[in-house]
C-alpha cells in the first residue's frame, strides 16, 4: 500500500469536511421547501414558495414531485418537456413578480366561489353530446327539470322506487319503460316530498352506472337501474320542456371565465401551465375541449386548464370548444353533478367531513375558506 504524503492526507480531509457541508447544505435547502402535495390547494400555498420550488430545478422538490402525480400521465409529459431544468427555465423567464401576480389573480378569483371541488361536476369532453340530450328532453334521455315533475314526485330515488314493478324491471334489464307503464297512482303517498330531484351518493357513480375513468368514454347502453331512471325521468312528466340548452362548440376569453369552485390543487394547475409554453399539441389550452362553462363565463368543469392557462398566459388567450351551459350555475352545478355521476363519472377532490353535506357546504365552511383565503391574499 502506497503511504500518504501530508499534504495528500490533508487534501483528502478538506474534500471529506467538503462534501459534508455540501450535503449539509442540500438537506437544509431541502428541509426549507415547504410541503406539497398534489392535493395541496393553491390558496395555501405563498406565491414566493411556489417561485422558489419551481426555479430551483430540483426534481426532488415537494412540487415537482405533486406536479408528476397530478394525472396519471403527469410524469411521462413533464419529462418529456424536459423537466426539472425546463420548468426552471420557464420560472426564471417569467419571473418571481409576474408569476406571483398570476398566482394571485387565481387566488382572488377563487376567494369568491364556495363549493368544493368534490360538490363540483365531473364531466370529460366526450360526455358533452350525452349531457346536451340528457339536459333536452325532446328525444333520446330527458332529465326531470322542472316542477311538473314525473308522479309529482321530485325525488327520483323515490319515484323509482315506488314504480310499478314491470317499469322498473325494464329500468333494471336497461331498458325504458313507455309513459303508460308508469302509473301516477303509485306515487300518491309521495306527492308531498320536496326532497332531492339531483341526488348524490357520496364520491358515486350513481347506482345502475358503471364506474367509468377519465380516459374512457360512456357506454350508454351500460346504465340501468336508478341511473337510467334518473337519465330519462323527464321523459316520464307528461309534460314536454324539461331543457336547458348547451353551445357544443363555445369560445370564451381565458380573463373572462370565473371560477365557482373554491379550491384549485396547485401541482395540476402548474403542470398545465408549464406544459402550456410546450410545442406539442396536446397541451396546447387554446381548445378547452374538455371544459364546461355557463354563457357568462362561470366555470362548471375545467378549472384546472383555465387556472393553468391563466398562469402560462396572463389570461391572454381565447379558449375555442368551451362546452356553454345556457343556465346559471347556481342552477345548473347540482343537475350536471348528479348527471356526470349518472353516467359514471366518480367525483374528484377530497370528500367533506362526516358533518358536512356532501349536496352543498355549510355557511360556517364558507365563512371559514373566506376567513383562511383572506390572509392569503
Amino acid at each position: 500500500m502506497k503511504k500518504l504524503t501530508s499534504m495528500q492526507l490533508r487534501q483528502i480531509i478538506l474534500n471529506e469536511i467538503k462534501n459534508q457541508r455540501k450535503s449539509v447544505l442540500l438537506e437544509a435547502e431541502e428541509e426549507a421547501m415547504a410541503s406539497i402535495t398534489k392535493d395541496t390547494n393553491i390558496a395555501d400555498i405563498p406565491a414566493s414558495e411556489i417561485y422558489k420550488q419551481l426555479s430551483s430545478g430540483d426534481e426532488n422538490s415537494p412540487l415537482y414531485k405533486a406536479m408528476s402525480s397530478a394525472t396519471g400521465w403527469a410524469s411521462g409529459a413533464l419529462k418529456g418537456a424536459g423537466g426539472a431544468a425546463a420548468i426552471k427555465s420557464w420560472a426564471d423567464e417569467l419571473g418571481e413578480a409576474e408569476l406571483a401576480s398570476r398566482v394571485g389573480k387565481v387566488v382572488s378569483a377563487i376567494a369568491g366561489a364556495d363549493t368544493a371541488k368534490f360538490d363540483m361536476p365531473a364531466l370529460e369532453g366526450s360526455d358533452a353530446p350525452l349531457v346536451a340530450d340528457a339536459l333536452d328532453d325532446s328525444q333520446g334521455l330527458g332529465v326531470d327539470l322542472t316542477a311538473d315533475w314525473a308522479g309529482k314526485v321530485d325525488d327520483v330515488k323515490k319515484w323509482y322506487e315506488n314504480l310499478p314493478d314491470a317499469a322498473r324491471e325494464k329500468y333494471e334489464k336497461g331498458e325504458v319503460p313507455t309513459p303508460e307503464e308508469v302509473v301516477e297512482e303509485s306515487f300518491a303517498r309521495w306527492n308531498q316530498l320536496t326532497e332531492d330531484a339531483f341526488p348524490r351518493f357520496g364520491a358515486g357513480p350513481m347506482p345502475g352506472a358503471p364506474a367509468v375513468g377519465e380516459d374512457s368514454e360512456v357506454s350508454q347502453g351500460a346504465i340501468k337501474g336508478l341511473a337510467l331512471a334518473f337519465l330519462t325521468k323527464g321523459m316520464l312528466d307528461g309534460s314536454p320542456g324539461d331543457k336547458i340548452g348547451v353551445n357544443l362548440k363555445g369560445q370564451l376569453a381565458n380573463s373572462k371565465m370565473i371560477p365557482t369552485q373554491s379550491n384549485i390543487l396547485a401541482a395540476k394547475s402548474l403542470l398545465f401551465a408549464f406544459l402550456h409554453q410546450s410545442p406539442d399539441s396536446a397541451t396546447d389550452l387554446t381548445d378547452l375541449g374538455g371544459a364546461f362553462a355557463t354563457e357568462s363565463g362561470e366555470i362548471l368543469d375545467g378549472h384546472h386548464r383555465w387556472s393553468g392557462a391563466f398562469i402560462g398566459t396572463g389570461g391572454g388567450i381565447t379558449h375555442s370548444n368551451v362546452k356553454l351551459v345556457q343556465a346559471p350555475a347556481s342552477e345548473v352545478i347540482p343537475i350536471l353533478t348528479a348527471l356526470g355521476n349518472a353516467l359514471g363519472r366518480k367525483q374528484k377532490g377530497p370528500a367533506p367531513e362526516k358533518n358536512e353535506s356532501v349536496n352543498s357546504t355549510s355557511d360556517d365552511v364558507v365563512l371559514e375558506n373566506w376567513r383562511r383565503l383572506a390572509g392569503l391574499i
